[in-house]
């Protein structure tokens, strides 16, 4: 249902403090969950601090005879929770509201208080993959089988075709609702508001983009095989902003701090410590 590739092991050396450069700011990293699977599509409400995930379960990913078995998760105080009544494939957080959306095979839901999945719209629809901008009232849905591109308007209860993009397997928007997207493994683009044709980055290579997201700075961050990058929308010629030791496969921001996964780990990077 989704397209994921094997991730190689992570790194097992261990780091001196305040030993990773981010932008050429020190940043110390921690891990914050180990977990048998591969944590992917992260997202996390600064309200409460809960991070929320996707686990894939690597041993049905590569068996063809079965599958993909994936579950909705979000840490918690450092405890992993189950989203237990629903088949969750990602979440999107509305912070302005407080409000967490889960992603299904059977629709669009809403985390109510007691941390339960209920449903609120698209009916029949295998939604996988969701991305909520902080600026406005609509919601970005990817959805299966062709991995199309919607955009959902929350107050309307709306949902409208993106034209000019094909698919899409990962998906970021900025504050100038400048889309940014990879499709078939292959490159990464961006369509600018307004446009008819996408713009394709230089500089990244097929088959290497692995999860993307917008920082407190509006700036669009994509996490890639060799580490990341901040695309701009008025340079296809992307800026490295950090290497990394390991392949990952969600990031996601809380102001200044980071949260990068990779198979078996979530790490936090934080630079409060580091002067």
């Amino acid at each position: 249902m989704l397209r994921y590739l094997l991730l190689f092991t992570i790194s097992t050396v261990t780091s001196e403090p305040c030993s990773f450069l981010y932008d050429g700011q020190r940043y110390d990293r921690t891990a914050i969950l180990t977990i048998k699977g591969l944590p992917t599509n992260l997202a996390i409400n600064p309200n409460n601090k809960d991070i929320f995930f996707t686990l894939i379960d690597l041993d049905s990913l590569h068996n063809d005879d079965e599958q993909t078995k994936m579950d909705q998760y979000f840490l918690r105080n450092g405890m992993p929770m189950k989203i237990d009544n629903v088949h969750g494939q990602a979440a999107a957080v509305d912070a302005k509201n407080n409000k967490v959306y889960i992603a299904s095979d059977d629709g669009l839901n809403v985390l109510n208080k007691t941390d339960k999945a209920h449903f609120l719209s698209l009916k029949d629809e295998d939604i996988v993959m969701l991305y909520k901008p902080e600026h406005n009232d609509e919601l970005y849905a990817v959805i299966y089988p062709d991995n199309e591109v919607y955009s959902i308007n929350l107050k309307k209860n709306e949902k409208k075709k993106i034209d000019n993009i094909p698919c899409a397997f990962i998906l970021a928007v900025d504050a100038n609702d400048n889309i940014y997207y990879e499709c078939n493994a292959k490159y990464v683009k961006v369509l600018l508001k307004d446009f008819q044709e996408p713009i394709e980055f230089a500089g990244i290579g097929r088959n290497t983009a692995r999860a993307m997201t917008v920082d407190g700075n509006n700036r669009v961050v994509l996490a890639s095989n060799d580490g990341l990058y901040h695309l701009k929308p008025d340079s296809m010629i992307p800026r490295k902003l950090m290497n990394l030791d390991y392949i990952p496969s969600g990031i996601t921001f809380d102001g200044d701090d980071m949260y990068l996964a990779s198979n078996g780990v979530i790490y936090k990077y934080s630079a409060d410590e580091c002067e």
